[in-house]
């Protein structure tokens, strides 16, 4: 009865979930030197200047179960908390966007065998209808297959 005065609270608004984010690259290397090469140097590849809080002068390292970035100044900003790893097949992580803003999602970074070499593939999902999640996700969009670019000439690749 209450939905009869104009002072009644709207109904929640409901958010819908989207499609996961997919993006993979192949790698010249062995699953296990390209696990090495995400996991272990990260800081060598990751393109700051496509994603960082404090731009290209910054260091991103996986370091105690976290993505972190950490500025010349020392300061630091969480990116992800690693959830699980399978040896180097997998690496599932809860993404927090930019700190403290966003909802978090879900990233799972695998590394599979193909041909004489390594397919990563990046999937990004827990995506929603909702207007902050849709204009995360257009960055996210754009920037993994930036991401895996950069990784892949790490690697060796020739892309």
């Amino acid at each position: 009865m209450s939905d009869l005065f104009s002072n009644a609270a709207p109904p929640p608004q409901q958010f819908h979930r989207v499609a996961a984010l997919e993006v993979a690259t192949a790698l010249p290397v062995t699953v296990e030197h390209a696990f090495a090469g995400f996991t272990e140097h990260i800081h060598l590849w990751w393109p700051a200047d496509g994603l960082s809080v404090w731009g290209i002068g910054s260091f991103f390292d996986l370091e105690d179960n976290a993505l972190v970035e950490t500025s010349a100044d020392e300061e630091e900003a969480v990116w992800a908390e690693v959830r699980r790893t399978q040896e180097d097949t997998r690496l599932e992580m809860i993404w927090r966007h930019q700190p403290g803003g966003g909802a978090p999602t879900e990233l799972t970074i695998d590394f599979r065998p193909e041909g004489g070499g390594t397919t990563a593939a990046i999937i990004h999902s827990g995506w929603t209808t909702e207007p902050s999640s849709v204009e995360e996700r257009a960055i996210y969009r754009d920037f993994w297959p930036l991401a895996l670019d950069k990784f892949n000439r790490f690697m060796g690749g020739g892309q």
